[in-house]
Protein backbone atom coordinates (compact mmCIF):
# COMPACT_ATOMS: atom_id res chain seq x y z
CA UNK A 1 0.00 0.00 0.00
CA UNK A 2 2.41 3.01 -1.14
CA UNK A 3 2.03 6.33 0.44
CA UNK A 4 1.83 9.11 -2.21
CA UNK A 5 1.52 12.01 0.63
CA UNK A 6 3.64 14.74 0.55
CA UNK A 7 6.43 16.01 2.90
CA UNK A 8 7.42 12.75 4.24
CA UNK A 9 11.36 13.87 4.26
CA UNK A 10 13.84 12.81 1.85
CA UNK A 11 14.36 8.85 1.28
CA UNK A 12 10.83 7.83 2.40
CA UNK A 13 9.83 4.03 2.78
CA UNK A 14 6.70 2.75 1.82
CA UNK A 15 4.37 1.55 4.27
CA UNK A 16 4.73 -2.36 5.82
CA UNK A 17 1.67 -4.03 8.01
CA UNK A 18 3.77 -3.71 11.43
CA UNK A 19 0.86 -6.08 13.00
CA UNK A 20 -2.35 -7.07 13.10
CA UNK A 21 -5.07 -7.22 16.06
CA UNK A 22 -8.88 -7.87 15.01
CA UNK A 23 -9.48 -6.61 18.53
CA UNK A 24 -8.15 -3.30 18.02
CA UNK A 25 -10.20 -2.12 14.84
CA UNK A 26 -12.82 0.07 16.65
CA UNK A 27 -10.28 1.65 18.60
CA UNK A 28 -7.96 2.36 15.91
CA UNK A 29 -10.60 3.88 13.57
CA UNK A 30 -11.46 5.96 15.74
CA UNK A 31 -8.40 8.26 14.58
CA UNK A 32 -9.55 8.26 10.75
CA UNK A 33 -12.15 10.82 11.31
CA UNK A 34 -9.60 13.04 13.57
CA UNK A 35 -7.11 14.19 10.54
CA UNK A 36 -4.09 13.24 12.43
CA UNK A 37 -3.78 10.02 10.16
CA UNK A 38 -3.41 12.18 7.27
CA UNK A 39 -1.56 14.64 8.59
CA UNK A 40 0.91 12.21 9.72
CA UNK A 41 0.51 13.01 13.40
CA UNK A 42 -0.09 9.24 14.57
CA UNK A 43 3.10 7.05 15.59
CA UNK A 44 4.38 3.59 17.08
CA UNK A 45 7.10 3.24 19.10
CA UNK A 46 8.52 -0.41 19.05
CA UNK A 47 10.13 -2.36 21.71
CA UNK A 48 11.58 -4.86 19.62
CA UNK A 49 15.19 -3.91 20.77
CA UNK A 50 14.77 -4.44 24.29
CA UNK A 51 13.00 -7.90 23.49
CA UNK A 52 15.94 -8.95 21.41
CA UNK A 53 17.89 -8.05 23.98
CA UNK A 54 16.32 -9.79 26.72
CA UNK A 55 15.94 -12.79 24.79
CA UNK A 56 14.78 -15.94 26.74
CA UNK A 57 13.81 -13.25 29.94
CA UNK A 58 11.85 -10.95 27.72
CA UNK A 59 8.40 -13.31 28.90
CA UNK A 60 9.10 -12.69 32.22
CA UNK A 61 10.18 -9.29 32.59
CA UNK A 62 8.02 -7.90 29.80
CA UNK A 63 5.40 -6.81 32.83
CA UNK A 64 8.00 -4.85 34.34
CA UNK A 65 8.95 -2.94 31.06
CA UNK A 66 5.25 -2.12 30.09
CA UNK A 67 5.27 -0.68 33.65
CA UNK A 68 8.24 1.72 33.27
CA UNK A 69 7.42 2.26 29.74
CA UNK A 70 3.88 3.38 30.64
CA UNK A 71 4.46 5.62 34.00
CA UNK A 72 7.44 7.03 32.24
CA UNK A 73 5.53 8.19 28.86
CA UNK A 74 2.95 9.58 30.73
CA UNK A 75 5.39 11.89 31.93
CA UNK A 76 7.21 12.67 28.56
CA UNK A 77 3.53 13.58 26.70
CA UNK A 78 2.24 16.85 26.13
CA UNK A 79 -0.74 17.50 27.84
CA UNK A 80 -3.26 15.75 26.57
CA UNK A 81 -1.21 12.79 25.04
CA UNK A 82 -2.82 9.27 24.22
CA UNK A 83 -0.94 6.40 23.89
CA UNK A 84 -1.87 2.82 23.98
CA UNK A 85 0.04 -0.43 23.44
CA UNK A 86 -1.24 -2.55 20.79
CA UNK A 87 1.03 -5.59 20.86
CA UNK A 88 3.30 -7.19 22.74
CA UNK A 89 6.04 -4.63 21.67
CA UNK A 90 4.40 -1.82 20.06
CA UNK A 91 3.11 1.31 21.46
CA UNK A 92 0.78 3.71 19.55
CA UNK A 93 1.50 7.27 20.42
CA UNK A 94 -0.91 10.33 19.69
CA UNK A 95 -0.11 13.80 20.69
CA UNK A 96 -2.34 16.64 19.77
CA UNK A 97 -0.58 19.71 20.45
CA UNK A 98 1.79 18.55 18.07
CA UNK A 99 2.55 18.87 14.42
CA UNK A 100 3.85 15.82 12.61
CA UNK A 101 7.19 15.99 12.70
CA UNK A 102 7.39 17.53 16.54
CA UNK A 103 5.34 14.32 17.07
CA UNK A 104 8.36 11.97 15.65
CA UNK A 105 10.80 14.35 17.32
CA UNK A 106 9.20 13.74 20.85
CA UNK A 107 8.60 9.89 20.28
CA UNK A 108 12.44 9.65 19.41
CA UNK A 109 13.70 11.87 22.29
CA UNK A 110 11.71 9.28 24.36
CA UNK A 111 13.34 6.19 22.35
CA UNK A 112 16.48 7.37 23.36
CA UNK A 113 15.78 7.90 27.39
CA UNK A 114 13.85 4.47 27.46
CA UNK A 115 16.33 2.07 25.46
CA UNK A 116 20.03 3.77 27.27
CA UNK A 117 17.19 3.10 30.63
CA UNK A 118 17.46 -0.87 29.29
CA UNK A 119 20.44 -1.65 26.83
CA UNK A 120 22.95 1.05 28.43
CA UNK A 121 25.70 2.38 26.11
CA UNK A 122 24.68 -0.16 23.17
CA UNK A 123 21.32 2.45 22.11
CA UNK A 124 21.17 1.48 18.16
CA UNK A 125 21.70 3.71 15.81
CA UNK A 126 18.34 3.47 14.06
CA UNK A 127 15.39 4.17 17.04
CA UNK A 128 12.16 2.01 16.42
CA UNK A 129 9.69 5.24 15.46
CA UNK A 130 7.32 4.56 12.83
CA UNK A 131 4.44 6.96 11.08
CA UNK A 132 1.09 5.45 11.05
CA UNK A 133 -0.31 5.47 7.14
CA UNK A 134 -3.48 3.78 7.39
CA UNK A 135 -5.93 1.84 9.06
CA UNK A 136 -7.44 -1.29 8.15
CA UNK A 137 -9.61 -3.02 10.35
CA UNK A 138 -7.40 -4.42 12.94
CA UNK A 139 -4.85 -3.66 11.09
CA UNK A 140 -1.95 -1.09 11.13
CA UNK A 141 0.52 0.10 8.36
CA UNK A 142 3.28 1.94 9.42
CA UNK A 143 6.37 3.42 7.80
CA UNK A 144 9.94 4.36 8.53
CA UNK A 145 10.73 7.98 9.63
CA UNK A 146 13.68 10.02 8.68
CA UNK A 147 15.25 10.94 12.28
CA UNK A 148 17.72 13.74 11.00
CA UNK A 149 14.87 15.63 8.90
CA UNK A 150 12.23 14.95 11.36
CA UNK A 151 14.40 16.79 14.62
CA UNK A 152 15.26 19.52 11.90
CA UNK A 153 11.88 20.65 10.84
CA UNK A 154 10.68 20.06 14.31
CA UNK A 155 12.52 23.20 15.23
CA UNK A 156 10.10 25.16 13.38
CA UNK A 157 6.53 23.62 12.87
CA UNK A 158 4.16 25.28 14.70
CA UNK A 159 1.54 24.08 17.96
CA UNK A 160 -1.45 22.66 16.34
CA UNK A 161 -4.86 22.17 17.70
CA UNK A 162 -4.99 23.52 21.53
CA UNK A 163 -6.24 21.21 24.25
CA UNK A 164 -9.78 21.63 24.42
CA UNK A 165 -9.89 22.13 20.41
CA UNK A 166 -8.74 18.76 20.95
CA UNK A 167 -10.06 16.26 17.61
CA UNK A 168 -9.79 13.28 20.16
CA UNK A 169 -12.45 13.54 22.93
CA UNK A 170 -13.51 10.00 22.92
CA UNK A 171 -10.09 8.23 22.10
CA UNK A 172 -9.52 6.59 25.05
CA UNK A 173 -12.56 4.62 25.16
CA UNK A 174 -12.44 1.26 24.40
CA UNK A 175 -9.07 0.74 25.33
CA UNK A 176 -6.94 -1.71 25.86
CA UNK A 177 -5.59 -2.29 29.98
CA UNK A 178 -2.50 -2.68 31.02
CA UNK A 179 -2.98 -6.66 31.45
CA UNK A 180 -4.33 -6.89 28.08
CA UNK A 181 -8.24 -6.78 28.70
CA UNK A 182 -10.33 -4.81 26.02
CA UNK A 183 -12.66 -2.33 28.56
CA UNK A 184 -14.88 -0.10 26.90
CA UNK A 185 -16.30 2.18 29.24
CA UNK A 186 -19.72 3.52 29.57
CA UNK A 187 -22.36 4.99 32.23
CA UNK A 188 -25.68 6.23 33.03
CA UNK A 189 -27.39 9.10 34.26
CA UNK A 190 -28.66 9.51 37.69
CA UNK A 191 -31.08 12.60 38.04
CA UNK A 192 -29.74 13.97 41.77
CA UNK A 193 -32.64 15.86 44.35
CA UNK A 194 -32.34 18.28 46.68
CA UNK A 195 -34.09 16.55 49.86
CA UNK A 196 -35.34 19.84 51.46
CA UNK A 197 -37.40 21.03 48.49
CA UNK A 198 -37.97 17.51 46.12
CA UNK A 199 -36.47 19.66 43.33
CA UNK A 200 -33.86 17.88 40.84
CA UNK A 201 -30.57 19.83 40.55
CA UNK A 202 -29.35 18.05 37.64
CA UNK A 203 -27.54 15.14 37.07
CA UNK A 204 -25.13 12.41 38.37
CA UNK A 205 -22.91 10.66 36.03
CA UNK A 206 -22.34 7.12 37.46
CA UNK A 207 -19.57 5.32 35.83
CA UNK A 208 -19.70 1.69 33.92
CA UNK A 209 -16.59 -0.34 32.59
CA UNK A 210 -17.12 -3.02 30.75
CA UNK A 211 -14.89 -6.23 29.81
CA UNK A 212 -15.22 -6.86 25.59
CA UNK A 213 -16.46 -8.74 23.81
CA UNK A 214 -18.33 -10.53 26.83
CA UNK A 215 -19.85 -7.26 27.85
CA UNK A 216 -19.30 -8.32 31.88
CA UNK A 217 -18.89 -5.51 34.16
CA UNK A 218 -16.06 -4.73 36.07
CA UNK A 219 -16.79 -4.95 39.81
CA UNK A 220 -14.88 -3.00 42.74
CA UNK A 221 -12.00 -5.17 42.98
CA UNK A 222 -11.57 -5.32 39.38
CA UNK A 223 -11.38 -1.33 38.71
CA UNK A 224 -9.24 -0.97 41.96
CA UNK A 225 -6.80 -3.49 40.25
CA UNK A 226 -6.33 -1.29 37.06
CA UNK A 227 -3.14 1.06 37.14
CA UNK A 228 -3.14 4.51 37.09
CA UNK A 229 -3.11 5.28 33.35
CA UNK A 230 -6.05 2.67 33.32
CA UNK A 231 -7.94 4.84 35.91
CA UNK A 232 -6.93 8.35 33.90
CA UNK A 233 -8.87 6.64 30.88
CA UNK A 234 -12.17 5.85 32.29
CA UNK A 235 -11.95 8.93 34.12
CA UNK A 236 -11.81 10.57 30.74
CA UNK A 237 -13.96 8.25 28.69
CA UNK A 238 -16.94 8.67 31.33
CA UNK A 239 -17.04 12.36 31.69
CA UNK A 240 -16.77 12.34 27.32
CA UNK A 241 -19.65 10.01 27.28
CA UNK A 242 -21.50 11.40 30.16
CA UNK A 243 -21.39 14.93 28.31
CA UNK A 244 -22.55 13.55 25.05
CA UNK A 245 -25.29 11.85 26.32
CA UNK A 246 -26.51 14.67 28.63
CA UNK A 247 -26.45 16.88 25.37
CA UNK A 248 -28.14 14.08 23.44
CA UNK A 249 -31.37 14.10 26.07
CA UNK A 250 -31.68 17.70 26.99
CA UNK A 251 -30.31 19.08 23.82
CA UNK A 252 -29.77 22.80 24.58
CA UNK A 253 -31.55 23.14 28.18
CA UNK A 254 -29.00 23.46 31.11
CA UNK A 255 -29.03 21.40 34.17
CA UNK A 256 -28.82 23.55 37.13
CA UNK A 257 -25.30 21.13 37.79
CA UNK A 258 -23.81 17.84 36.28
CA UNK A 259 -22.25 15.72 38.92
CA UNK A 260 -18.85 14.36 37.31
CA UNK A 261 -16.93 11.29 39.43
CA UNK A 262 -13.37 11.81 39.40
CA UNK A 263 -10.37 9.35 40.61
CA UNK A 264 -8.24 10.30 43.08
CA UNK A 265 -5.34 8.63 41.68
CA UNK A 266 -6.07 11.05 38.31
CA UNK A 267 -6.29 14.09 40.13
CA UNK A 268 -3.10 13.56 41.60
CA UNK A 269 -0.87 12.78 38.46
CA UNK A 270 0.23 16.07 37.17
CA UNK A 271 -0.76 13.87 33.47
CA UNK A 272 -4.16 13.37 34.84
CA UNK A 273 -4.90 16.62 35.62
CA UNK A 274 -4.31 18.53 32.35
CA UNK A 275 -6.72 16.38 30.06
CA UNK A 276 -9.19 16.17 33.09
CA UNK A 277 -9.23 20.11 33.45
CA UNK A 278 -10.08 20.37 29.56
CA UNK A 279 -12.65 17.95 30.52
CA UNK A 280 -14.40 20.30 33.17
CA UNK A 281 -14.41 23.19 30.94
CA UNK A 282 -16.07 21.40 28.63
CA UNK A 283 -18.93 20.24 30.77
CA UNK A 284 -19.11 23.39 32.50
CA UNK A 285 -21.08 24.64 28.95
CA UNK A 286 -24.13 22.93 29.66
CA UNK A 287 -24.60 23.84 33.46
CA UNK A 288 -25.94 27.00 34.78
CA UNK A 289 -24.25 27.06 38.76
CA UNK A 290 -21.33 24.96 38.18
CA UNK A 291 -20.37 21.43 38.12
CA UNK A 292 -19.77 19.34 41.40
CA UNK A 293 -16.88 16.87 41.87
CA UNK A 294 -16.92 13.77 42.98
CA UNK A 295 -13.65 12.68 43.92
CA UNK A 296 -13.73 8.72 44.17
CA UNK A 297 -11.44 5.51 45.49
CA UNK A 298 -11.02 7.64 48.47
CA UNK A 299 -10.49 4.93 51.12
CA UNK A 300 -7.08 4.37 52.75
CA UNK A 301 -6.21 7.92 50.98
CA UNK A 302 -4.41 10.37 53.62
CA UNK A 303 -6.79 13.43 54.72
CA UNK A 304 -3.49 15.91 53.89
CA UNK A 305 -3.18 14.18 50.24
CA UNK A 306 -7.14 14.47 49.60
CA UNK A 307 -6.69 17.58 50.80
CA UNK A 308 -4.15 18.51 48.35
CA UNK A 309 -5.79 17.58 45.44
CA UNK A 310 -8.80 19.48 46.50
CA UNK A 311 -7.25 22.48 46.19
CA UNK A 312 -6.14 22.04 42.80
CA UNK A 313 -9.66 21.13 41.56
CA UNK A 314 -11.23 23.68 43.64
CA UNK A 315 -11.20 26.43 40.55
CA UNK A 316 -12.93 24.33 38.34
CA UNK A 317 -16.08 23.48 39.92
CA UNK A 318 -18.78 25.04 42.02
CA UNK A 319 -18.49 22.13 44.88
CA UNK A 320 -15.90 19.28 45.52
CA UNK A 321 -17.39 16.21 47.46
CA UNK A 322 -15.59 12.95 48.44
CA UNK A 323 -17.14 9.83 47.49
CA UNK A 324 -17.23 6.60 49.19
CA UNK A 325 -17.83 2.93 47.86
CA UNK A 326 -20.29 2.15 50.26
CA UNK A 327 -22.42 3.67 53.32
CA UNK A 328 -20.00 4.29 56.11
CA UNK A 329 -20.60 1.80 58.57
CA UNK A 330 -18.12 3.91 61.17
CA UNK A 331 -17.19 7.62 61.08
CA UNK A 332 -14.68 8.46 57.97
CA UNK A 333 -12.06 9.85 60.31
CA UNK A 334 -9.35 10.55 57.62
CA UNK A 335 -11.48 13.12 56.38
CA UNK A 336 -12.32 15.28 59.11
CA UNK A 337 -9.59 17.38 58.24
CA UNK A 338 -9.93 17.31 54.76
CA UNK A 339 -12.56 20.40 54.67
CA UNK A 340 -14.62 18.78 51.93
CA UNK A 341 -18.27 20.35 50.92
CA UNK A 342 -19.97 17.04 51.06
CA UNK A 343 -19.72 13.22 51.49
CA UNK A 344 -21.55 10.80 48.88
CA UNK A 345 -21.64 7.08 49.26
CA UNK A 346 -23.21 4.35 46.99
CA UNK A 347 -26.86 3.08 48.57
CA UNK A 348 -26.05 0.00 47.03
CA UNK A 349 -28.37 -2.98 47.84
CA UNK A 350 -29.88 -0.90 50.62
CA UNK A 351 -33.23 -2.48 52.68
CA UNK A 352 -36.03 -2.41 50.60
CA UNK A 353 -38.12 -2.56 53.72
CA UNK A 354 -39.22 1.14 55.22
CA UNK A 355 -38.29 0.84 58.90
CA UNK A 356 -35.02 -0.81 57.76
CA UNK A 357 -33.71 1.52 55.21
CA UNK A 358 -34.41 4.06 57.31
CA UNK A 359 -32.66 2.42 60.59
CA UNK A 360 -29.47 1.81 57.35
CA UNK A 361 -29.44 5.49 56.46
CA UNK A 362 -29.75 7.08 59.68
CA UNK A 363 -26.42 5.45 60.75
CA UNK A 364 -24.96 6.39 57.21
CA UNK A 365 -25.83 9.49 57.31
CA UNK A 366 -24.76 10.41 61.26
CA UNK A 367 -21.47 8.82 60.65
CA UNK A 368 -20.94 11.10 57.53
CA UNK A 369 -22.19 14.46 58.88
CA UNK A 370 -19.23 14.14 61.59
CA UNK A 371 -16.90 15.07 58.94
CA UNK A 372 -19.21 17.22 56.70
CA UNK A 373 -22.08 19.01 56.27
CA UNK A 374 -23.70 17.59 53.40
CA UNK A 375 -24.47 13.87 52.61
CA UNK A 376 -25.48 12.56 49.92
CA UNK A 377 -27.03 8.89 48.71
CA UNK A 378 -26.75 7.80 45.37
CA UNK A 379 -28.36 5.07 43.57
CA UNK A 380 -31.64 4.88 45.49
CA UNK A 381 -34.41 2.02 43.99
CA UNK A 382 -37.54 4.30 43.77
CA UNK A 383 -38.69 7.29 44.24
CA UNK A 384 -40.11 7.34 47.92
CA UNK A 385 -36.93 7.04 49.67
CA UNK A 386 -36.02 10.28 48.25
CA UNK A 387 -38.02 11.10 51.47
CA UNK A 388 -37.09 8.17 53.68
CA UNK A 389 -33.24 9.76 52.99
CA UNK A 390 -34.12 13.28 53.85
CA UNK A 391 -35.94 12.11 57.00
CA UNK A 392 -32.47 10.51 57.84
CA UNK A 393 -30.30 13.35 57.48
CA UNK A 394 -29.22 13.33 53.72
CA UNK A 395 -29.01 16.83 52.33
CA UNK A 396 -29.48 14.99 48.62
CA UNK A 397 -29.98 12.00 46.99
CA UNK A 398 -29.93 10.53 43.30
CA UNK A 399 -32.18 7.96 41.60
CA UNK A 400 -30.69 4.58 40.34
CA UNK A 401 -31.44 4.70 36.62
CA UNK A 402 -31.66 1.86 34.08
CA UNK A 403 -28.89 0.79 32.64
CA UNK A 404 -27.92 1.93 29.24
CA UNK A 405 -24.73 2.62 26.77
CA UNK A 406 -23.83 6.43 27.32
CA UNK A 407 -24.05 7.24 23.24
Amino acid sequence: MPDTRPDRGPDARPPVERFSSEDLGSLLERFQASGMLEEGRINLIGLDAIADRLGDRWEGRREQVYQHVERTLGKHLESGGFFQRVSPTDYLVVQPELGKFGGQASCMLYMRDLLAHFLGGAVPEALDVLEVTSLNGGRIFAAEIDGAFALDAARTEPRVLPLEASPLPDAWNPFVAADGRTLRVSCTLEPVFELKTFAQIGFRIARRVLSMPDGMELNVQDLRNLTTADVERVDLATIARGVSRLRSEQGNAKQPTLLLPVSYTTLASQRGRGPLIARFKEATAGVEKGLVCEICDIEGVPGSALAAVTVLIKPFCLVVVGKLREAPVRVPEHLRDVRLQGVAFEAGGHPLDHQEFMAWAERAVANARKVTRSVIIHGLSRPEYLALAGLAGASHASLGSKRAEAG
